[in-house]
């Protein structure tokens, strides 16, 4: 036998035996054959596909213009890839990864067109689920807090657009008399939830407490009629387990922009005003007023303050070490901006980094937390005690910045920092418009930055996002780690990212993890790393080297 007659036997072995689809059409895009996975997944043997085109396995989810951008990258690169859904011959519509490439001869004329797939189902209804167990309580099953957020920014969005107002209202719903609690949540939400409209976002905050966020309002009048009708509804008992139960209620309102800009500020006076319903009325609504705290007047200083500490280097960095799972070596270290203001004192990066993305002062807060930290790993490097690996927080106001890639390679070239140590975090909400970030994380990539998806779970990420993107870690919230053997929700959470994880080939840290019982958890699910006060906490870069450095070969 000729070594061509075992090269062409081989092929057809592998093409008959391959675990993914395949399918060869000529150049008019007519099938030729198909393997036994194809007829395995889309139930269509040879004999019924063959001289046809695969325009017969069309879902019809897809427009005229989605198969015309597929041509068309055919045409010119020579190949296409991504999430399409395709219909079986049972009538089933399924998502699927394909892949098309085109085969050409010496002349570069088309001889073939070869589709690979793979059914991806499975994938998606995990994501699906995690989605679920993510984004709603499990007792009520309405929004959570990070669904409400969600839901909050976008409305904000419209509602400075449209010139109108939002109005977020805390209402907190307790009972008269002894009953289980769940019980009573469960028929008080389902008692309010019918008297908002179809555009309101009525969510769970707290054990007792609700929110709601009402769009496309002119005033405070209309707020008052929405609290006004919620009252109203809880005039009359509850049915909980059998029995007549009667509701008290508090509500305070605060109104976007005026009482805030961000969820947290506006729940914050909502909460504020509630309290004051709750003294004054018992039974009753109270808006936020300026006096109940000194909201704008901090954020104000705030902002001052925090221009004048970057211009003064008055900023420091906290380095807190990244473990493998066994908790005895380092495999990374994230850098951590902090900041102790004279006139302030100890001001946390959850307040100052959201108002210095908002006024755009994120910009040279990031530049110049990546030139400490650069500098910082270069001299640990010098000295043979840096960590493999140095990890930093990027905002999505940096990668919106059109030179934000050229600013890091400057910092790069001016520090002498090899990209291949650095590792950037970003959120998960940012893969939210991704034709902005495409380009930055790509160009990131190139320059051999890895790329790691921070708080996993708490955003929406559409799968074929995490498909085609180049990251290599996924970062479990915090949130969900504290929750670890509190609840079999959010047990089931954890498991699903670490499945998507395994599904999609990356490696996942756990950040957050405070107690024994979470890292055996973690470490029996398969989790690769571990950060938090279990193994160390952040400190300044001297108190790192003393407690965590290792002499490196």
């Amino acid at each position: 036998m000729t070594a061509i007659q075992d090269s062409g036997q081989f092929a057809h072995i592998v093409f008959q035996n391959a675990a993914e689809g395949i399918a060869i059409t000529d150049p008019q895009g007519r099938i030729l054959a198909v393997n036994g996975a194809f007829t395995a997944l889309t139930g269509y043997p040879a004999g019924d596909v063959v001289g046809k085109t695969p325009a017969m396995l069309r879902s019809g989810r897809h427009g005229r213009e989605f198969y015309a951008r597929m041509w068309l990258a055919l045409r010119d690169e020579g190949r296409w890839q991504g999430e399409i859904w395709n219909r079986r011959k049972s009538g089933e519509i399924y998502p699927e990864w394909l892949s098309i490439s085109t085969v050409r001869n010496e002349a570069g004329e088309v001889l073939h067109y070869v589709g690979v797939f793979t059914d991806i189902s499975h994938i998606m209804a995990e994501q699906e689920k995690l989605r679920d167990l993510a984004y709603h309580d499990p007792l009520t099953r309405l929004p959570n807090r990070m669904l409400l957020r969600d839901r909050f920014e976008q409305a904000a969005r419209r509602s400075l657009r449209d010139a109108r107002q939002l109005a977020v209202l805390m209402v907190e719903v307790t009972p008269q008399g002894k009953v289980p609690n769940d019980p009573f949540l469960v028929a008080a939400s389902e008692r309010l939830a019918t008297h908002l409209r179809e555009t309101d976002t009525f969510a769970r905050y707290g054990e007792n407490e609700f929110l709601v966020l009402i769009e496309g309002i002119n005033g405070p009048r209309d707020a008052s009629v929405t609290a006004d009708q919620l009252l109203k509804a809880l005039e009359k008992p509850l049915a909980v387990d059998g029995l007549d139960v009667y509701a008290a209620a508090n509500i305070g309102i605060s109104l976007y922009p005026m009482d805030g800009y961000s969820l947290d500020d506006l729940a914050t006076a909502a909460d504020a005003a509630m309290l004051q319903a709750r003294i004054r009325d018992r039974r009753g609504f109270r808006f936020y007023s300026a006096e109940m705290t000194a909201f704008a007047n901090e954020r104000a200083t705030i902002e001052r303050q925090l221009r004048r500490a970057i211009a003064d280097g008055a900023l420091e960095l906290h380095f807190q070490p990244q473990f493998e799972v066994s908790g005895s070596s380092v495999v990374g270290v994230e850098a951590l901006v902090r900041w102790t203001d004279p006139e302030l004192g100890v001001v946390e990066p959850e307040r100052f980094v959201t108002i210095a993305e908002d006024n755009g002062l994120i910009h040279p807060l990031g530049e110049w937390v990546m030139r400490r930290a650069f500098t910082q790993f270069i001299s640990w490097q010098a000295a043979g005690i840096a960590p493999p690996v140095l990890s930093l927080n990027i905002s999505a106001r940096q990668l919106e910045r059109i030179d934000f890639v050229d600013s890091v390679a400057a910092l790069v070239a001016e520090t002498g920092i090899s990209p291949q140590s650095l590792e950037f975090e970003f959120r998960e909400s940012v893969l939210s418009d991704v034709a902005y970030v495409v380009p930055a994380l790509e160009a990131l990539d190139r320059m051999g930055i890895r790329l790691s998806i921070d708080g996993f779970g708490t955003g929406f990420s559409p799968l074929g996002n995490l498909k085609t993107l180049p990251i290599s870690k996924l970062n479990i919230d915090r949130s969900f780690v504290s929750g670890i053997g509190s609840n079999q929700g959010n047990d089931t959470i954890v498991r699903t990212v670490l499945g998507v994880a395994r599904t999609l080939g990356l490696r996942v840290i756990a950040e957050g993890v405070e107690t024994e019982d979470q890292a055996v958890f973690l470490r029996n699910e398969g989790c690769d790393e571990f950060q938090g006060h279990l193994y160390g906490q952040a400190v300044c870069g001297e108190d790192f080297v003393r407690r965590f450095a290792r002499t490196r070969t």
